[in-house]
């Protein structure tokens, strides 16, 4: 972390900023992130629990587990108008963009139509389908590189069978994901973006006239353009716009945030043989292990606008400035979690952690995070004995809306 007088006397920090709030901190780009993006975190936490980094454009970055769910909460005080740093040079996100009560006429179609345990059911039925595959074809091998042989095929498959899109386009969206959430320059990201855009964008033009003229039966589109095309804001259908972003939305972040974790989780049990033997021999624990993985290993860096200039714990904030909302700086909370950095399938979590952020913009696709994660510790686990890093593995994280590993190689011992 460099010093903050430093940093203030190169004018790259705003006048209101005390020299005392100001670190060193690059969420994106640091290697320390590169390293080990949660001791990164940690470290950066440690002091002030509201601090400007002057890095990736400037920004506040907010730390603590009650302050983190405050901003989350308070959208009257940080806005949503803005979801990324550094603020994207194209459109926002329909309805992540949005703040109430906007926001919650787009996000109850997805609430109450599509991620609900009933809706979600056939989608389930799928998963576990493609799932026993997946493990099908992983176990007998005794070692893969598991977030192209299994983290990222997984999500894809799920995604393009709640969009009701074909399993051949799999490959084209395994990378088009990887390109916007993790692309190794803003043009490659752009590129990644805008290829996504250009084919929904005939998508969604293309099943929306097939339902409109009767060329689809109710039922044959697929849950999730159905529930678009039928559903209503303020007593109207929704414009080919906005569900045209809402696809963009959902085929993005529904493949990256459940690859990410899914990779997080498995690299934990492979440096931990311990906790996997301890699951296997007490499944009855997956619950609990599911919550205490997802608050070890938070990997969502949102972000906030503020609304308007405010005092917020003490901290001086201008209307415009963007704000970092680490989930891992919530979870990673010492004093809400002490011991934070370790896993403990034991641990009793008196403060809520946020790993899919909190309040009206809560991640909609929760339930189906926890239900794969669940499902890794149940059924996979079991399957993997001895699971272990390959000898000589070197890993390296990415990181920006959200903390992927770039591979993960494991071995085990084939039966």
């Amino acid at each position: 972390m460099g010093e903050g007088s430093a940093l203030v006397a190169d004018g790259t920090v705003p006048g209101h900023v005390p020299a005392r709030l100001v670190k060193d901190f690059d969420f994106r780009y640091s290697e320390g992130v590169a390293r080990d993006p949660w001791l990164y975190y940690a470290e950066a936490r440690k002091g002030e629990l509201i601090f400007w980094t002057p890095r990736n454009g400037g920004h506040w970055v907010v730390s603590g587990a009650q302050i983190v769910d405050e901003v989350f909460r308070r959208h009257e005080l940080f806005s949503n108008g803005v979801v990324s740093i550094p603020a994207p040079p194209r459109p926002q996100s329909i309805p992540s963009s949005l703040d109430p009560p906007e926001h919650g006429k787009f996000r109850k179609i997805l609430s109450q139509q599509i991620f609900t345990p009933r809706a979600l059911a056939p989608i389930e039925s799928y998963m576990d389908e493609v799932f026993g595959a997946l493990q099908a074809d992983l176990v007998p091998r005794g070692n893969c590189e598991f977030i192209a042989d299994f983290a990222r095929p997984l999500p894809v498959a799920l995604v393009l069978k709640i969009m009701g899109l074909s399993s051949e386009r799999q490959d084209e969206f395994r990378e088009w994901a990887r390109k916007m959430f993790h692309g190794t320059s803003v043009e490659e990201h752009l590129e990644g973006y805008g290829e996504a855009r250009a084919f929904l964008d005939d998508w969604v033009a293309e099943r929306r006239e097939a339902i409109a003229s009767g060329r689809e039966q109710p039922g044959d589109a697929g849950l999730f353009i159905e529930a678009l095309t039928q559903g209503r804001v303020d007593d109207r259908p929704l414009t080919h716009d906005e569900i045209h972003s809402i696809s963009t939305l959902m085929l993005g972040a529904g493949v990256d945030t459940l690859t990410s974790q899914m990779g997080h989780a498995m690299l934990h049990f492979a440096r931990h043989p311990q906790d996997r033997e301890r699951l296997v021999a007490n499944p009855e624990l997956a619950v609990h292990a599911v919550e205490e993985l997802l608050r070890r290993y938070a990997i969502a860096n949102i972000t906030r606008v503020v609304a308007r200039d405010q005092e917020f714990h003490g901290v001086e904030m201008k209307k415009g400035e963007l704000v970092l909302c680490a989930a891992a700086m919530g979870g990673l909370d010492e004093a809400a979690y002490p011991g934070a950095l370790t896993v403990d399938f034991d641990r009793l979590q008196s403060v809520r952690h946020t790993p899919f952020g909190a309040g009206p913009h809560i991640c909609p696709g929760a339930y189906l995070a926890r239900t794969i994660l669940r499902a890794l510790i149940e059924r996979l686990l079991p399957a993997l004995p001895g699971l272990r890093l390959q000898p000589g593995s070197e890993l390296s994280y990415v990181s920006g809306v959200t903390i992927s590993l770039t591979r993960l190689p494991l071995a085990w011992d084939p039966d």
